[in-house]
């Protein structure tokens, strides 16, 4: 190539050279023209086919704009002078203006090309910077040669890569919006990435992805958490004064450990101030950073970071220890897993059953063999027919009538699971519970499609407990759609013969209330109580139906007493509400007092809480709502009742409260207190109500308390000793002690209730009613 070089230069001397070198000296002279000739012919072929292209391409990030300026100079030439470097590199160079030449290309973006360059080596200089496509900004600055040999005839690329590997963050450290002039920045485990702001922007570089910038200032350090998607600059705003931000303050000798690198100096300069989760949190990191993930685990838990040590100790496969901490966390599903992987399969469900994953839970306890919570969460589930046979399998009989009666009549499975229910509460023992149900069957299904075997049934439980007229009734539904059936007709003749005798005997009982004159008809007994009898009975003048309620006979000697019934109960009989039962009638036949009321479908409280044990907060709330507005009602009309308790209010079957016996209350505490011929222990009374003072409704609110009570816990406050020196001086235990599910806002409320002096209670029903409903809303929530 130099060679070619000289020839061209002085074609003449180049040749004179090479002859002499060739040994002619002398002849040199005579070959010249011809070798001059040839040789020149050769150099203009040399000069027409040894060339070839060059094409430059420069990479960078597709979301920024570049300017570069490309020159190319072949190998041995002289450089031209290089240009004075810009005071300011923030800014952009000064763009060169005018043609391109062959060897210079200006405004270059991504690629320019180079024609018909000698063949060779060259050597490629590019210049220029990044900026964002719509900013004037300078993100790169970029200077970079390479050497190339360009091949006659070819196209010669050559690749330079201004790939950004950081992206530009421009970080303004402020103190409650002034800006900071003493701060230093780093990234979080990056310690020579340390910065210094002096009151302006301090432009960091960080690579894609999720970051953290770590400042400190005098007693503090903040971190910020960021997420970086672009090569265009990012600014962030820190404000020392945001404690959401801090990571720790109070300890000034902490801050430059920490940003320096040296952790565990931080961390115990943070212990001596007292600061050890702050401390814990910094090893946690440190040995997590270092691979040492049992030791990490350990300091985030004792930092209250029970998530990140929670997944560290899974990693380890320490799952009771991880399923503890997901607990802890919250991640209850999570903490189900890890419960399950560790063989805990009862805690498994549990953590399942808060989650309200109430399949899984099912499963899990069906594992465990726990049938009551087996139970619990196939209820919860939306199954409890299936729940119901789980209990009768392992020979829980309670537990399945509860399951049964959660299935309402327009359920799918409700004829099932009626039919199921009679059946269990036959085995235990409630005859008066099975009737029911198979009423509620036929009420709800319609007579004429409830099946005969149910009618027949339901005959026969009725004559088995003495209710021989109802056995009259359902053996009709079965005589108008079958009159075939077997027995029919022998059933009730028999039914009708009992009836009569039962009549006759009720007639022969020392101070019936049955004379030939009296207005009510006896139909036949449906209770007895310590406050007497009651009858199905039929009013005579108007031909409806009353429960008729014969007081005990010893009254007679308490004239004062009946006096004041009589007054008590006509008084109630004005009363017109739906949560209160109403009171028709009061008053005396021969030697025996009576009142009568409206008849009811249903149980008494008392009797449901002895067959279920306790009843959930929500049902509570919403009976003792019903309670609440029946006795607002009352109070208002100024009547109070004086024996609010379980068993005097009364569940319909169309899931109505009834309070009970408002005409009897007062009469009772009359005898009470002359005599002990009608007993009981006062086991709901307020303290000034035991001490046989004047009362007024809000003697009613305590008792409520007490009922409250009895109906989340399945006991009374006090049940034991001097009860009414306990109401009186004895403060009620908090309801969460003894059921723990039972929410705070319900047990605040019952604690109010009973409170022991009268204007600590709620001042009104209403009011106590408005605190039932905030806890049954946040209870659902």
């Amino acid at each position: 190539q130099d060679a070619s070089f000289a020839l061209f230069r002085d074609p003449a001397g180049t040749i004179d050279r090479w002859l002499l070198r060739a040994g002619f000296p002398d002849s040199r002279h005579a070959l010249l023209p011809g070798l001059e000739g040839v040789l020149a012919l050769l150099l203009v072929l040399w000069l027409v086919r040894g060339r070839g292209d060059l094409r430059v391409s420069i990479e960078y990030p597709a979301e920024l704009r570049g300017t570069f300026s490309v020159s190319i100079r072949q190998k041995g030439a002289a450089r031209k002078s290089a240009r004075p470097a810009r005071s300011n590199p923030a800014q952009p160079a000064k763009r060169r203006s005018g043609a391109a030449s062959r060897t210079e290309r200006h405004l270059v973006s991504r690629e320019t090309d180079f024609h018909r360059i000698a063949s060779g080596r060259w050597r490629v200089t590019v210049e220029g910077f990044l900026q964002p496509p719509d900013e004037e900004t300078v993100v790169g600055s970029h200077h970079e040669e390479q050497e190339v040999r360009v091949h006659r005839g070819e196209t010669v690329r050559v690749d330079f890569d201004f790939r950004l590997k950081l992206c530009p963050v421009d970080v303004v450290v402020s103190w409650d919006k002034h800006r900071v002039h003493d701060a230093q920045l780093a990234w979080l485990g990056q310690p020579d990435s340390l910065r210094y702001a002096r009151g302006g922007p301090v432009r960091m570089g960080a690579p894609r992805g999720k970051q953290t910038v770590v400042v400190g200032a005098r007693d503090r350090v903040a971190e910020h958490s960021l997420q970086i998607t672009s090569f265009q600059p990012l600014s962030v705003a820190i404000d020392l004064a945001d404690r959401k931000k801090l990571l720790f303050t109070g300890c000034p000798l902490a801050v430059d450990p920490y940003l320096h690198g040296d952790i565990p100096g931080a961390a115990r300069a943070l212990e001596r101030e007292g600061q050890e989760p702050v401390a814990h949190l910094l090893l946690a990191r440190l040995h997590q950073e270092q691979g040492h993930e049992e030791s990490a685990a350990n300091h985030y838990a004792q930092a209250g970071k029970y998530l990140e040590a929670a997944e560290l100790y899974r990693k380890l496969s320490q799952f009771a220890k991880s399923a503890e901490l997901f607990e802890r966390a919250g991640e209850l599903v999570r903490a189900a897993r890890m419960y399950h992987s560790a063989g805990e399969i009862t805690k498994a469900g549990d953590a399942y059953q808060r989650a309200r994953e109430y399949a899984k839970a099912a499963d899990c306890f069906k594992k465990a063999r726990d049938i009551p919570k087996w139970c619990e969460a196939l209820e919860r589930d939306g199954k409890p027919l299936e729940a119901a046979r789980v209990a009768l399998d392992h020979g829980a009989g309670g537990r399945a009538i509860r399951c049964l009666q959660l299935l309402p009549p327009g359920h799918e499975d409700y004829v099932e699971a009626a039919n199921l229910l009679v059946d269990v509460l036959q085995q235990e023992g409630h005859l008066d519970l099975a009737i029911g149900k198979i009423e509620e069957v036929i009420r709800t299904q319609g007579a004429d499609r409830v099946p005969l075997e149910s009618c027949d049934r339901l005959a026969r439980l009725l004559e088995e407990s003495g209710h021989y007229e109802r056995a009259i009734d359902a053996l009709e539904i079965i005589r108008r759609r079958d009159a075939t059936w077997p027995e029919l007709a022998a059933g009730i003749e028999r039914l009708r013969k009992k009836r009569q005798d039962a009549r006759v005997k009720t007639q022969s009982q020392p101070g019936a209330a049955v004379g030939d004159g009296f207005r009510y008809e006896i139909l036949e007994e449906i209770g007895r109580g310590g406050m007497g009898i009651v009858f199905k009975a039929r009013d005579r003048r108007l031909g409806r139906v009353v429960a008729l309620k014969r007081l005990p006979d010893n009254l007679r000697n308490h004239p004062k007493a009946v006096d004041l019934f009589l007054r008590e109960a006509r008084a109630s009989a004005s009363l017109n509400h739906p949560n209160i039962v109403t009171v028709h009638d009061a008053g005396q036949e021969g030697e025996t007092f009576y009142i009568t009321m409206e008849l009811l479908e249903g149980y008494p409280l008392q009797q449901i809480l002895s067959r279920k044990g306790t009843v959930g907060a929500l049902d509570v709330a919403r009976l003792g709502i019903q309670v609440c507005n029946g006795l607002a009602y009352a109070h208002d009309n100024k009547i109070i009742h004086r024996d609010i308790k379980t068993a005097n209010l009364f569940f319909t079957k169309d899931r109505t409260l009834k309070i009970m016996d408002f005409g009897l209350a007062k009469m009772v505490e009359e005898v009470r207190r002359v005599s002990t011929v009608i007993g009981g222990t006062p086991c709901y009374m307020a303290p000034e109500q035991s001490l046989g003072g004047a009362v007024d409704y809000r003697a009613d609110l305590y008792a409520l308390g007490v009922t409250l009570f009895e109906l989340l816990t399945g006991q009374l406050p006090f049940a034991e000793g001097d009860v009414a020196f306990h109401h009186r001086h004895t403060a009620p235990p908090n309801p969460r002690d003894l059921a723990a599910s039972v929410p705070e806002a319900m047990a605040a409320l019952v604690l109010d209730l009973m409170a022991k002096r009268p204007e600590q209670r709620p001042e009104s029903a209403l009011a106590a009613r408005e605190r039932l409903r905030t806890a049954m809303r946040e209870e659902r929530a």
